[in-house]
């Protein structure tokens, strides 16, 4: 039944069954509304007056609801606007106030009402239906709907032609209004994250993004997701509480159990106009999650013959800013027909897609290559993992680049978009942090004790390796416990971390797009490429790091005279995708002493629970990680290698394999099997640990784990 009403939210109008996805989308997140639509009995203009062409008033609206709930609006109406040459409407909340003064720039009448936290007049309503166990978000989408009834009644409103839109939060209740009430003809979404415009199962934990748990432990108190509900009685008890039902935090970890996710909200939107403005960088609303929603919505829209009406708009930077606010009415002229003569959605919005990979496109160019597989019994594993991650025969680039201040390609504004620090070299809480240059043009940031210098005893060196984190790379964007990561190694492992952007994310976004990738170098791939920039990063934690610079200064100049400690031992650590790249490097490089894989190591063979993980598509097409597994699709016992292999091959090597039960990225049993036969193949004393915990997050058990196991397996 769950899997049923998933299937009809990605082709709601093809089983004709919109009712199961909307009632599916009500339960998960909202549970009941009113039983009833109360009705405006009273609408009074407290304020009115006329400027440079453009009425503005105040209306209070009054409301037949047990305790005569009221709500102000203003209306912003140019006066060309009149019943016999109607307008369209624009509908946005206060905070976005200065986006209706555009939209009257471009002929249409603008409403904002208040359904935002700088100014929410919701609350009235909670206590007039206290059965309802809605949400903050969902209850200010109904209020949206309850104003649109009185905008209706006015006859120099174009009917037909309503847009909504609202940024972050107000994102979130733009897309529940537009799905849940279909006289919303138009809607833009901005950065409205999860659960909206970017599912639940492509954000979370193992992206460094939300999760149904919340965005952080220590919310700040105004933070309306931050408030306490009674697990036991879903309705909210205060005003500012909460956006959605309290059960919903039981799936955090467990978002695969969601018996719908956000991309049904689209689907329901379809057939009437809908974009998506998001940022590249967006901490938010990542990427990758909202390009996946947006493809499967799109089956909805192709099925009904309206392809145009759904776009992405990407802009640049983070959450906010580079909003362009007329581009939002350029989507609205063209949705409501006010476009000029021959001018298409094409035109202006053309379709562009950050993360899509046409594996079929690509293996048709390889159609020869696959044919000649390394021999099973010829070849070494790393014969094997270089074979089907490519092999790329360019130099790797230098190990360190003391060539002045702006080779270290330092960009404060960076830094600072991406939630880093700004400074070339800075101390916080005992913990010194520099950028470096290192390898084929990257950016790293070292970590280490202040009081650890070049003349220091040798400090174990750790390469940090992050996980799905599209939006910001090495960085948390909701952490979820006290620390990050690499802080925490530094400092309490007494460690040199290196922590970097893997190729196409964070600060290498643009870098790693699979389309620009592959038509680059359609013989290698993504993770031959992060293999690559391990090496490369091992060989900057095992370089002398002195000298001069081209202009003749000492490189420490650079950096106040402050200098790198030395290392001995180095070990990789990889979170999700990152211990994916870890194993994998660690088999390639002997100067890896060690490696901890936490979290996300599937294996390759066994694709028994493919449909809940994601299998090895997630890897072949959806990630673009490794192409060549998806030549092995149906045939996966022929794969050249697999986790067993690798493990079993780092032998003596300490390995820490940090797993969960609850990790709904990898098939649990199929792993314990592979444990197994890894152990039977390993020779030799086999130094491997495995902890297995109860949630796959990075969490504070997790950060523990591995530092323990970092002293054990390095400190003298």
């Amino acid at each position: 039944c769950v899997r049923a009403c998933v299937r009809v939210c990605v082709c709601v109008y093809v089983c004709v069954e919109s009712c199961i996805c909307s009632a599916s989308l009500f339960f998960c997140f909202h549970r009941s509304f009113p039983e009833e639509v109360p009705k405006v009995v009273d609408a009074t203009v407290t304020v009115h007056s006329t400027d440079r062409g453009v009425t503005r008033s105040h209306v209070s609206l009054l409301y037949d609801t047990p305790n005569d709930a009221e709500v102000i609006i203003e209306l912003l109406m140019p006066v060309q606007c009149t019943s016999d040459h109607p307008c369209p409407l624009f509908m946005t909340q206060t905070n976005h106030r200065k986006w209706a003064s555009v939209g009257v720039s471009r002929g249409y009448i603008a409403c904002i009402y208040p359904g935002a936290d700088a100014n929410d007049q919701t609350d009235p309503f909670r206590l007039a239906y206290p059965a309802a166990t809605w949400g903050l978000i969902a209850r200010r989408a109904w209020l949206a709907s309850r104003v649109l009834d009185y905008l209706l009644t006015l006859d120099n409103i174009q009917h037909q032609h309503v847009s909504l839109t609202g940024h972050s939060r107000n994102g979130k209740q733009s897309l529940i209004a537009a799905a849940f009430d279909e006289r919303f003809t138009a809607v833009i979404d901005s950065s409205s994250g999860s659960p909206a415009m970017s599912p639940y199962r492509f954000t979370s934990s193992f992206t460094f993004s939300e999760d149904p748990y919340g965005p952080w432990p220590n919310a700040p108190p105004g933070l309306n997701c931050s408030c306490p509900r009674n697990p036991t009685d879903p309705r909210p008890k205060v005003g500012q509480c909460c956006w959605w039902l309290p059960s919903v935090e039981n799936l955090s970890g467990y978002e695969n159990m969601l018996p719908i996710d956000s991309h049904g909200l689209l689907g329901l939107i379809a057939p009437r106009y809908l974009l998506s403005q998001t940022a590249e960088n967006d901490p938010c609303d990542p990427s990758f999650a909202v390009e996946r929603a947006y493809l499967e919505a799109k089956k909805v829209y192709q099925f009904l013959g309206r392809e145009d009406a759904i776009r992405i708009r990407w802009r640049p930077g983070e959450h906010h800013g580079f909003e362009v606010v007329a581009s939002y009415f350029d989507w609205y002229d063209l949705s409501f027909g006010r476009a000029p003569a021959g001018i298409t959605v094409d035109d202006v919005f053309p379709e562009r897609l950050l993360h899509f990979f046409n594996w079929t496109r690509w293996n048709s160019s390889m159609s020869t290559m696959h044919n000649d597989p390394p021999s099973t019994s010829r070849t070494t594993l790393q014969d094997k993992i270089s074979w089907l991650t490519g092999e790329m025969d360019q130099p790797v680039g230098l190990v360190w680049s003391p060539a002045g201040s702006y080779s270290i390609s330092f960009q404060p504004y960076v830094e600072e978009m991406l939630h880093r620090k700004n400074e070339l070299y800075e101390v916080l809480d005992g913990t010194a942090k520099m950028t470096i240059s290192f390898g084929r043009g990257l950016v790293g940031t070292l970590y280490y004790p202040e009081t650890a210098n070049a003349s220091s005893a040798p400090l174990t060196g750790i390469v940090w390796l992050h996980p799905y984190s599209y939006q910001e790379g090495f960085v948390e964007s909701y952490p979820k416990d006290t620390h990050r990561m690499p802080w925490e190694l530094a400092k309490e492992c007494h460690a040199l971390v290196l922590a970097f952007d893997q190729i196409g994310f964070g600060r290498r976004l643009l870098e790693g797009l699979p389309a620009d990738f592959y038509r680059r170098w359609p013989n290698w791939s993504l993770l031959g490429h992060m293999i690559q920039d391990v090496q490369s990063a091992v060989d900057a934690l095992k370089a002398p790091r002195g000298g001069e610079v081209p202009d003749g200064e000492p490189l420490s100049a650079f950096y106040h005279n402050h200098t790198v400690p030395p290392v001995d031992n180095v070990a990789v650590i990889g979170y999700a995708m990152g211990a994916i790249v870890a194993v994998h490097a660690a088999a390639l490089d002997q100067r890896i002493d060690g490696v901890a894989a936490c979290i996300g190591v599937s294996p390759f063979k066994n694709q028994t629970r493919a449909r809940e993980t994601g299998g090895n598509v997630r890897l072949y097409e959806w990630h673009a990680l490794l192409p060549r597994l998806g030549w092995y699709a149906g045939k996966e016992s022929d794969i050249p290698y697999d986790y067993d292999d690798i493990l079993a091959g780092l032998k003596e090597r300490p390995t820490l394999f940090y797993t969960s039960s609850n990790d709904r990225l990898v098939d649990s049993a199929a792993v314990d099997v592979m444990l197994d036969s890894a152990h039977t193949k390993a020779t030799g004393k086999w130094k491997l640990t495995r902890h297995d915990a109860a949630s796959n997050k990075l969490d504070d058990e997790m950060q523990q784990v591995v530092t323990d196991w970092v002293k054990g397996a390095f400190h003298k």
